[in-house]
């Protein structure tokens, strides 16, 4: 992996920076958007040639293809060249299980591109010490689904287990560093944000993102 980490203001300009850089070196030109929601991707991707085949656990557009990921892939698709999985990994029940399926779906050699919230991130540190629980995997955000705590780490290790050589690592979601004190609260909390991001970079986004490769067997 690099030394330097690369800092992305959203999980979209990460996607689409990662597509451009792996675009080429992927074994074809089919990526599978997994969680596509309304298809935001679509159009950055078939801008490079890209053949997109979006996927969803629930059909947000009619040319979704449903794929719940404790399963394996549907029948009669294309294996993708890279896949874009991003802020799902955090709504996985399953996530070991999910990126085995998900390592079976793509080309060996294939890129996975991904993004989910960073349980290290300062916001999460904050509440963790304030209020015992991590910013975005309150009780509330079962809502949302947030049922996976993706610590580097962990995510890491699954990746391994499921065939993957991880390449990248990436600081995404920095938009909240530009917002303006409310309060005397809220700029003391800034404050001690920008501390704990100073001691620890990775610390910095409220998400992180992973580029890996789909080891060739």
């Amino acid at each position: 992996m690099k030394n330097q980490i690369e800092i992305y203001n959203n999980r979209s300009v990460f996607g689409i920076t990662m597509l451009n850089k792996y675009f080429t070196k992927a074994p074809n030109n089919v990526v599978s958007d997994i969680g596509a929601g309304y298809g935001n991707m679509k159009q950055h991707i078939e801008e490079i040639n890209g053949i997109w085949q979006p996927f969803d656990f629930y059909k947000k557009m009619d040319y979704s293809i449903l794929w719940d990921l404790n399963n394996p892939a549907p029948d009669n698709i294309s294996k993708p060249g890279i896949i874009i999985l991003l802020e799902v990994l955090e709504h996985l029940p399953n996530p070991l299980l999910a990126l085995q399926n998900i390592s079976n779906h793509i080309e060996s050699d294939g890129y996975l591109i991904l993004s989910t919230p960073n349980p290290r991130s300062s916001k999460n540190i904050i509440n963790l010490i304030l209020k015992g629980s991590l910013y975005a995997f309150q009780e509330k955000h079962l809502k949302e689904y947030h049922v996976f705590t993706p610590w580097e780490h962990i995510v890491k290790d699954f990746l391994k287990t499921a065939g993957f050589e991880v390449l990248e690592y990436a600081i995404v979601d920095t938009q909240y560093q530009n917002r303006k004190p409310e309060n005397y609260k809220d700029f003391f909390k800034k404050k001690i944000e920008w501390f704990l991001e100073k001691k620890d970079e990775k610390s910095i986004g409220m998400s992180y993102g992973l580029v890996a490769k789909k080891i060739k067997k």
